[in-house]
């Protein structure tokens, strides 16, 4: 009885079509793993946002009483007011408030986060020139809840970092830049805080 064989070009079918398999079974676990490690990048990314935001809003509060204390032709008054108006990813609403533009860059968070860094040095300054605005029921609120805001932008930044630190070391390791290579996962960049806004600015009373 004589044994039916398979054609050689459907041997070679077969074995193109398993090789692909296994080649597909071990993209789609690195796949998935960096679209996961990509995702908790841009949601730090954003709490980071949602953070300088915060004190952006508190700033708001303060600036109509800051600014109505000060003599226009203060240096500090000058700097506050070219920082609100002339930050990258920072804009002006229709009341006059701050706020950061929802397709902000990662560059223009960092922008953010050193102007109004600075910004609460200035307020700082303010405060000790003018003391009638420690007595002030916002500014005693607004004391009270920097400290927190601050804590929070600093753990957002944190957590920002390691992430990103997770997802680099991951597209980067050997097989995984394979995959990275073919589905276009690039390397991201930590944020970096400048030297002045990574010690939390504090309104001082004293």
């Amino acid at each position: 009885m004589n044994r039916r064989k398979f054609p050689g070009w459907a041997i070679v079918l077969i074995v193109v079509l398993v090789i692909a398999l296994v080649a597909g079974i071990s993209v789609v676990g690195p796949y998935n793993t960096m679209v996961g490690y990509d995702e908790k990048v841009t949601t730090a990314q954003s709490n980071i946002q949602t953070q300088l935001q915060s004190r952006l809003d508190k700033i708001n509060e303060l600036m109509p009483a800051v600014q109505g204390a000060m003599n226009q032709e203060d240096d500090v008054y000058k700097d506050i007011a070219a920082l609100r108006s002339n930050t990258p990813g920072i804009s002006m609403d229709a009341q006059g408030n701050m706020q950061i533009q929802n397709n902000a860059s990662l560059a223009d968070l960092e922008q953010a986060d050193a102007a109004s860094s600075q910004m609460l040095r200035d307020i700082n300054i303010a405060v000790e020139a003018y003391p009638e605005l420690k007595s002030t029921d916002l500014m005693k609120d607004f004391m009270t809840s920097v400290e927190g805001i601050e804590n929070r932008i600093s753990y957002a930044r944190e957590t920002y970092n390691e992430d990103v630190q997770t997802y680099n070391v991951y597209i980067r390791s050997f097989p995984h830049n394979i995959a990275a290579g073919l589905f276009g996962f690039t390397p991201k960049d930590k944020f970096e805080a400048s030297s002045a806004a990574q010690n939390a600015p504090v309104v001082k009373f004293d």
